[in-house]
């Protein structure tokens, strides 16, 4: 008799999965916002270096130039900590900071590039509500499905 491949895979099929093909799953949206959130920190870097250099020469800054100060320290502590979430991720270490790092990357405004770190984010909470996933995390109470 042949078996009909068009059947559902068993429960116990479908619920386990290696540590590492997890680590699989999780590694290409983790790396994207690392890279990403790595990138755009430089760049926004440049911002809080040259406004700190221009207020250490004895200068001031004009409201406008506030305002783009305390946006970019904003977005500079998110990115950092999109990638530090990111990281956590991808070596499935802490899910409540692989969370945290994936919501944050989905804030228009500070998310990396402004807009292409979104897909990514929603990418890694679609992977972390997985309970599949979400059962390898160390820091994570084991759900049943």
């Amino acid at each position: 008799m042949q078996d009909n491949p068009f059947t559902p895979p068993s429960q116990v099929e479908a619920i386990e999965l290696s540590l590492d093909a997890i680590k699989v799953r999780v590694s290409r949206p983790a790396t994207a916002l690392i890279i990403m959130s790595s990138i755009h920190a430089v760049f926004v870097s440049i911002t809080l270096i040259a406004s700190a250099w221009i207020l250490i020469g004895g200068g001031s800054l004009s409201w406008d130039s506030s305002v783009e100060l305390l946006i970019a320290t904003i977005q500079f502590l998110s990115l950092i900590t999109i990638a530090i979430g990111a990281a956590k991720l991808g070596f499935l270490e802490s899910y409540r900071l692989a969370k945290i790092g994936a919501l944050l990357s989905c804030v228009p405004i500070i998310t990396p590039f402004l807009l292409l770190g979104i897909p990514f984010g929603i990418w890694a909470l679609l992977l972390l509500a997985d309970p599949r996933v979400r059962n390898a995390f160390p820091d994570r109470n084991k759900v049943s499905s």
